[in-house]
């Protein structure tokens, strides 16, 4: 695409986003941020996880200005947001969590608006825009209303506004909120298409498999604070292990800590009592020879093993090792 050359001159900084020491408290009472430093490197896509009411969506309003810190700097591409706020936020594209459209315009009025908004150059409006459509599946309802759409192609619109001024940085908050599979394959493939085209991506989402399939690293947060970063094959390897083991019991879960713990790698990481048997999950890295240790020393001990599951650990086993909540709490 020819409008990305402009992109190519401003992009050689190696840090897009750096938060340092930050703290935000709302009404003089509620911290949403404790002190968060963290950074985005220029072209990565980094995945911002989190419990509800983590301070995500006060890190995003920070980030575009929207906000100010209580304490610390935010800056973007080198500039301080606060001081610099303009051209921040033309260097930025975002998508809101809600898609923040005017209903009772069309597609293409909704991205000539934008366009304006954002200083794109009119010799260069007609074809973003018609680029844009195409990539939103939406070429053929442009002249329709906004309000006539259904989510997948309101949350469609709403990516590709965000990427119509040709901006360094896209951060997009729950980007799959609500549409269809088809929506949703349609904007993974533009996120991963960006990363290609040297842009860099922030984003946020309570989906495990699209921080996943996504992310080139993940900074989780929690109570305001951060509490882990790295890839995902890092996460797994530092927080939760190779190998989960999930043992259905008959047992009450008070004798089971110490019989299981005996073998130098396991780790109890939770357990839970429903319909009058426990479950009990395992951490370990050496599963298939720690498996049989396991049965053989509970079996011994009395303990009558109901199921047993050996797995790989999920992202979001690494999330719960770490908050001790799932991310839809």
């Amino acid at each position: 695409m020819a409008f990305r050359a402009k992109f190519i001159l401003v992009a050689s900084l190696s840090t897009m986003i750096k938060l340092q020491d930050v703290t935000h408290v709302y009404n003089g009472r509620v911290r949403a941020l404790d002190n968060l430093s963290f950074e985005v490197a220029q072209g990565e896509i980094v995945g911002l996880l989190g419990p509800n009411g983590a301070g995500k969506s006060t890190i995003v309003r920070i980030i575009m200005g929207m906000l100010k810190p209580t304490s610390g700097t935010v800056s973007v591409a080198g500039l301080v947001v606060s001081d610099h706020l303009s051209e921040v936020r033309r260097r930025t594209g975002f998508m809101p969590q809600e898609t923040a459209l005017y209903q009772d315009l069309t597609a293409q009025e909704t991205l000539e608006y934008h366009a304006e908004l954002y200083g794109v150059p009119r010799d260069e409006m007609n074809e973003r825009i018609a680029r844009m459509l195409e990539l939103a599946g939406l070429t053929e309802r442009k002249n329709d209303l906004v309000k006539t759409y259904s989510g997948g192609m309101k949350r469609r619109l709403a990516l590709v506004r965000a990427l119509l001024h040709d901006s360094d940085l896209v951060i997009l908050d729950e980007m799959s909120l609500g549409v269809d599979v088809q929506s949703r394959n349609l904007i993974w493939t533009r996120v991963r298409e960006m990363k290609q085209e040297g842009r860099t991506v922030l984003f946020c989402t309570n989906y495990m498999d699209e921080a996943e399939s996504l992310a080139d690293r993940l900074v989780i947060i929690d109570h305001g604070r951060l509490i882990a970063e790295g890839s995902v094959s890092e996460l797994k390897s530092q927080y939760v292990g190779n190998y989960l083991i999930e043992l259905l019991l008959d047992t009450p879960p008070r004798d089971i800590h110490p019989l299981i713990q005996m073998f130098s790698d396991n780790m109890v990481v939770h357990t839970t009592v429903l319909d009058g048997s426990t479950r009990v999950v395992i951490e370990t890295d050496t599963g298939p020879q720690a498996l049989p240790k396991i049965i053989k020393r509970l079996t011994e001990s009395g303990v009558s093993v109901k199921q047993v599951t050996m797995r790989e650990p999920s992202l979001d086993d690494v999330f719960l090792s770490l908050t001790g909540s799932r991310l839809r709490d």
